[in-house]
């Protein structure tokens, strides 16, 4: 564990609002401890200037995504790498500006940060299974696409989307496209390291992406009832019985709640022995 930037994430993440990119940078930084965040901060200053001129010559809104979009996955060659989907450098702010290649979510950031130093008034998506980007102002709302060089989506091209991912027709729930705030965004991205991580049994790594969800997310329950199980498959035990016990603090009528008592039950005849 890089002990800096893990002290730097608890002290961001106890602020509001939490600077976007430089929490996806100290997210990046546990993995590369000699990262320059402020370098990598630099870069995306120094694309927004370059993009500035370019946007400006947009008309409205609508013109001036299309020319964000064009001069970031047309000229500068941001993509989605959809080839290697799961590989972790695409959750990595530092790697996905290096390489121009990411996911939907990393590839949000750096849209976002860019485009509010031009003027555009533009939050995240946390749409089912693709991060999105929405675009808003006096006329309504725009739904971007960062994976896919910028599309605007179309209301029957989101429904379409649903439709892909639940197997059947569904409604466009309002809650499906609401903004969401930089908390809420590096949340997300440590949630998809987490499960990179959990899928290659890399459990000290998937234990270091659940911390730092939980100081974004205190109370997020699910997350602290993994972060137990995982201590408690590292032989953590200690730390185990006390997430454990504080998921049952927390919450007694969760429906999983009862196996949670059960593991409590384990692990103190567990800590017993061993003391």
């Amino acid at each position: 564990m890089n002990d800096d930037a893990r002290r730097e994430f608890s002290t961001l993440s106890s602020r509001e609002p939490i600077p976007l990119a430089r929490g996806a940078l100290l997210i990046a930084k546990e993995e590369y401890p000699d990262l320059d965040v402020d370098k990598y901060l630099d870069q995306i200053a120094a694309l927004a200037a370059e993009a500035e001129p370019l946007v400006a010559a947009g008309g409205d809104t609508i013109e001036k995504v299309q020319l964000l979009s064009e001069f970031l996955f047309g000229h500068k060659g941001f993509d989605g790498n959809r080839d290697a989907f799961g590989d972790p450098r695409n959750s990595f702010l530092n790697d996905v500006l290096e390489r121009r290649l990411g996911i939907p979510i990393t590839l949000a950031v750096i849209y976002i940060e860019i485009g509010r130093r031009l003027g555009l008034n533009l939050f995240g998506v946390s749409f089912p299974t693709h991060f999105l980007v929405k675009a808003v102002d006096e006329r309504g709302e725009l739904i971007i696409d960062p994976f896919n060089a910028g599309a605007i989506l179309s209301l029957d091209e989101i429904k379409a989307r649903l439709t892909q991912i639940y197997g059947q027709p569904v409604d466009v729930n309002p809650a499906m496209l609401k903004a969401v705030g930089a908390r809420h965004i590096l949340g997300r991205m440590l949630r998809n390291l987490k499960n990179i991580y959990a899928s290659g049994a890399d459990w000290g790594k998937s234990l270091s992406a659940l911390d730092r969800i939980l100081m974004l997310e205190p109370r997020a329950l699910d997350d602290l009832l993994e972060r137990a199980t995982v201590y408690e498959r590292l032989e953590c035990f200690g730390p185990a019985l006390e997430d454990f016990q504080s998921f049952i603090n927390q919450a007694p009528e969760h429906p999983n709640a009862d196996g949670a008592r059960e593991s409590v039950m384990r692990l103190m005849r567990q800590v017993a022995r061993i003391n």
